[in-house]
């Protein structure tokens, strides 16, 4: 399982862990610097996607948090900067067509400053002619938006028990609290668009790919994937 940030993958991990002993496959879970390069070609991966402008409002507010409650990973120094010009995702995506050079250039550089904010899924996948070369490794690609029903597709998959759950708890599953704003606007999204542009394309193929993808009968078990017994 490959996992890029501020997509859900939290989540998913302590769910598979939890049910680990009680599953038939064994994914081997990942942080955020394996990159679908480390995965020898003919290995099964799974991962993950968002919709890039949810993904950069949660990676916006996740940094502007320092990654609290769940972990706490202080501020670079661009990061410092950033937030002492930018307090929500929305101001920060405006910026990008501010009519001050000055202000588009400073926003310029917090989106290339900020964790998660500045990784596009190319760091994770490379461009979509690489992925698709691995397109016939794919076991299963899941979406934020529609975790829960996706997860009762890879419970079959992976032969969970029914009882399987993603965590409800808003810190196991490293969501956003509910205080902070999340809201981006025609102007940011717009402008977002267009920074993320390889990444919406990335989303619509994957989109494209899910039905037939994870619809697939489970793979069988192998010595590597089995439970111990």
């Amino acid at each position: 399982m490959l996992h890029p940030g501020k997509t859900g993958g939290t989540a998913l991990k302590h769910a598979l862990l939890e049910y680990e002993g009680a599953a038939a496959h064994r994914p081997l879970l990942h942080g955020h610097e394996v990159t679908l390069a480390d995965v020898p070609a003919g290995e099964p991966f799974m991962f993950i996607v968002r919709d890039p402008v949810s993904r950069f409002a949660s990676g916006f507010n996740g940094r502007l948090r320092e990654g609290r409650p769940r972990y706490h990973y202080p501020w670079r120094e661009e990061e410092r900067v950033a937030f002492g010009l930018f307090q929500t995702p929305d101001e920060l995506a405006v910026a990008l067509s501010s009519t001050s050079r000055r202000r588009r250039r400073a926003a310029e550089r917090a989106m290339r400053g900020i964790a998660h904010v500045n990784t596009s899924y190319a760091f994770w996948f490379g461009d979509l002619d690489a992925f698709g070369r691995r397109v016939s490794d794919l076991f299963f690609v899941a979406f934020q938006d529609r975790l829960d029903d996706d997860f009762e597709l890879l419970k079959r998959k992976l032969e969970l028990p029914d009882r399987a759950r993603l965590p409800r708890d808003a810190t196991l599953a490293h969501r956003t609290p509910a205080d902070f704003a999340t809201k981006v606007g025609d102007v940011g999204r717009a402008n977002l668009e267009r920074w993320y542009a390889d990444d919406f394309a990335f989303v619509a193929l994957c989109r494209e790919l899910a039905p037939r993808v994870n619809a697939a009968e489970p793979a069988p078990a192998t010595a590597e994937t089995a439970p111990p017994r």
